[in-house]
């Protein structure tokens, strides 16, 4: 699972100086933000090996849940008309939020809150359905990629998840528990697996996406050594025509 997570991060970053021309179906919001999220999602793939690397287990589970979301978001913009302009108005209103409680703390928030509010403006007939679960559950299979994002969001939050992480059942301690200060992290596998897949999807997506694609081959190959496919579809089963 390392060899194959590096060996995709190794792809992307050759072919980084490509030439980025992407076909009719994706309009420029959703290019950018395809391309984007891909490259994130390979960034995060080198700090999850770094971690790996390191010894540190669970503490790089918060990262395969980002690049599960960069992967899953990538597929979504990649076939769903209209989803860029969905990301920048879900942006907008986010920063238009944060902006207002700024405000009622006594600081200023201009010019950001007339340009957020100026872009909602633009964007009003845009969708609004940017949840996770979404975006989850407009592709194949997506039920399941929702609930392996709540599993892995169990252990990204504070809260019990971390102290059951660091604690051990021990009759012989006053209070029936003990500290565990560096548990074993029995999941490396499938964890380092998923950063895998998902960054798969999330070049691949990228591939998809342009009129002369240049990996496609060498991302069978991946594919097939992880054990998936390269097709890229939706939940009712359709998924972009081919090139003409």
């Amino acid at each position: 699972m390392r060899r194959v997570l590096s060996d995709l991060c190794d792809l992307w970053e050759k072919s980084a100086d490509d030439e980025r021309r992407f076909r009719a179906e994706v309009d420029l919001a959703q290019a950018t933000s395809i391309h984007t999220h891909a490259h994130h999602a390979v960034r995060l793939g080198r700090a999850i090996l770094a971690l790996d690397e390191g010894r540190f287990g669970a503490e790089m589970v918060p990262l395969v849940r980002f690049l599960l979301e960069c992967g899953v978001t990538a597929a979504w913009l990649l076939l769903t008309p209209g989803s860029g302009q969905t990301l920048i108005r879900d942006g907008a209103d986010s920063r238009r939020k944060a902006l207002v409680e700024l405000a009622e703390l006594g600081e200023e928030v201009n010019p950001g809150y007339d340009q957020a509010l100026e872009a909602l403006a633009h964007l009003e007939d845009a969708s609004k359905a940017y949840q996770v679960k979404h975006r989850c559950e407009s592709l194949i299979e997506g039920k399941r990629l929702y609930v392996l994002y709540r599993v892995l969001s169990a252990e990204s939050h504070a809260g019990m998840g971390v102290a059951d992480l660091y604690t051990v059942s021990m009759d012989d301690s006053p209070i029936g528990i003990a500290f565990d200060d560096a548990p074993r992290f029995s999941t490396r596998a499938s964890t380092l697996g998923i950063a895998a897949c998902m960054l798969l999807l999330a070049i691949n997506a990228d591939e998809l996406a342009r009129i002369k694609p240049r990996r496609t081959t060498q991302i069978a190959k991946l594919a097939k050594r992880l054990g998936v496919g390269t097709r890229i579809v939706r939940a009712d089963g359709s998924e972009l025509p081919p090139r003409t």
